[in-house]
């Protein structure tokens, strides 16, 4: 692998204050549908098949957030709004917040560009798996002034 995949970019994740107002804010301003508003559960229970998890910075974290995607064309713009527990996005907001925090790419072979990446001095941050998909997070600020984002899309094979 010389190269990225997909130069396609899919997805911009925006922590966001309150994730309601700026979901509203971009709905009236560029005149889409009111995104629904995804709440974690109250409660944390890890996945004891293991088919999902977050990992972030090297330990197995809740990683909960309030969501909302707009599809604006080809990309979607994820809103987050970070609860107060350890996560990448939480780490974000404490230290800038609100902004642009990534940028996703959709790739096939996961684990293989997540080598190519780490092999280019970009290290992993956070990376999860939510059963029909996975993904991951690179502390590429230095590089790409952004962090980078890649997903793949599709059960992992061997899985049902």
């Amino acid at each position: 692998m010389n190269k990225i995949e997909n130069n396609n970019l899919m997805k911009i994740g925006l922590v966001v204050d309150d994730i309601h107002a700026a979901a509203k804010n971009f709905s009236k301003l560029f005149g889409v549908e009111m995104p629904e508003i995804m709440l974690p559960p109250e409660e944390y229970t890890p996945d004891p098949t293991g088919e999902t998890y977050t990992v972030f910075r090297g330990e197995h974290v809740p990683a909960r957030v309030k969501l909302a995607n707009l599809q604006m064309g080809p990309v979607t713009v994820e809103l987050l709004e970070p609860l107060d527990e350890a996560s990448p996005y939480t780490e974000f907001k404490q230290k800038h917040g609100q902004g642009v925090q990534f940028i996703t790419f959709t790739v096939n072979g996961f684990e293989e560009h997540i080598n190519f990446v780490e092999e280019k001095g970009v290290p992993l941050v956070h990376k999860g798996e939510y059963g029909v998909g996975r993904y991951c997070f690179f502390d590429s600020v230095p590089q790409l002034g952004v962090m980078l984002g890649l997903q793949e899309l599709g059960r992992k094979s061997g899985t049902k």
